[in-house]
């Protein structure tokens, strides 16, 4: 479910795919099938899941194909999948089970398996950073750490809490990181997800997920304003969801690009990002416009729960969450490249990248 206030333009940029029951059953048997074989995370799984994909593609409307096609081609913000099965039993227990007992549960694994699925219908591939979620391609989100709106059983009055997605706190308009590059490897980095897929094992207060389409915001700021932003006069702090070790802040980033098939792609995390001191006064000032129009933006409301999922373009999108309400709540997270990117490949199967 997804609520679309107020009616408008970006509503080209976001798109529905309403599964039939034939459709929702096939994508179903695919899916026990490449959850048998041990999900995302096993050898040889992403190959057989590019061969189903193509298979279920048979059994799409033109109008569906479509769809797949414009966002496999990087022309939309997001793509909602609802009307899809939900074969195990999602109950949802009285306190959210530990991230070692997730990982080994065939509910997740399946929805994990679901998702890498829908990545192959839009031709995206699976993959994780080295550095990022300890090298592991599916992620799940909740509020593992604190900072949710009623604090954990294990949770201490002077708990430090990392500002990441397993935590509870909010987080601001955000793309994924790492934030040197978007489809091309630069400097030892791999480019950013192209997408990252969600779903809900479990939202018992239907907590949304906010979406803010990037195309209507670089419109109201304007020809010039979009030039300074493609300047490397930003910097941003280091992510907490790196792994110890790993990762770095950076001082001379790009927030927008423009790349080979002229699609444009944001880098921002609203924050982590600030202005270089010594840039010039129109840059500052085309930053605090771009934060500007985010800020007034209203954000689309995604409603996610195991019969749904939705695909986040990360070049052309922003999104973010309020606090945790429901300490509950659980998603399911993978990241996507798409035949475009071009990543430092540090193991072929499972995609592992260097971040």
């Amino acid at each position: 479910m997804y609520k679309l206030h107020p009616p408008s333009d970006d509503l080209i940029e976001i798109v529905e795919i309403i599964l039939n029951e034939a459709q929702a059953s096939t994508l179903d048997i695919f899916t026990r099938h490449l959850a048998d074989a041990g999900g995302p995370s096993a050898s040889g799984v992403q190959k057989i899941a590019k061969r189903y994909a193509e298979m279920l593609v048979a059994k799409l409307s033109a109008k569906q194909k479509t769809y797949l096609d414009n966002y496999a081609d990087g022309h939309l913000a997001v793509l909602m999948f609802t009307g899809m099965l939900v074969p195990h039993d999602f109950d949802i227990p009285d306190v959210l089970p530990s991230l070692a007992e997730l990982e080994r549960d065939a509910r997740g694994n399946y929805l994990a398996a679901r998702n890498q699925l829908l990545l192959c219908l839009v031709q995206q591939r699976t993959f994780a950073f080295d550095m990022d979620n300890d090298g592991k391609i599916v992620r799940f989100v909740a509020n593992f750490k604190g900072g949710g709106l009623i604090p954990r059983d294990d949770e201490g009055p002077a708990h430090p809490v990392d500002l990441s997605s397993h935590a509870g706190l909010s987080l601001g308009p955000h793309t994924e990181a790492p934030y040197h590059c978007s489809v091309q490897s630069q400097d030892l980095h791999s480019p950013a997800p192209s997408s990252l897929i969600l779903t809900a094992l479990w939202n018992p207060l239907d907590e949304p997920t906010h979406i803010i389409p990037l195309g209507r915001i670089l419109d109201e700021i304007g020809i010039r304003d979009a030039l300074a932003l493609t300047s490397r006069s930003f910097r941003y702090t280091r992510s907490d969801s790196f792994m110890t070790g790993k990762g770095e802040q950076d001082s001379s980033v790009s927030i927008l690009e423009f790349d080979p098939q002229a699609h444009f792609s944001v880098r921002y995390n609203n924050y982590r990002f600030s202005v270089l001191p010594d840039a010039t006064p129109l840059i500052k000032q085309a930053f605090m416009n771009f934060k500007s129009c985010i800020q007034s933006a209203t954000p689309f409301a995604f409603v996610l729960q195991p019969s749904s999922a939705l695909i986040i373009n990360n070049s052309r999108a922003l999104h973010c969450r309020e606090i945790i309400q429901d300490n509950r709540r659980l998603l399911i997270r993978l990241f996507g490249y798409s035949r475009f990117a071009e990543p430092i490949i540090l193991s072929d199967d499972p995609l592992i990248v260097q971040g």
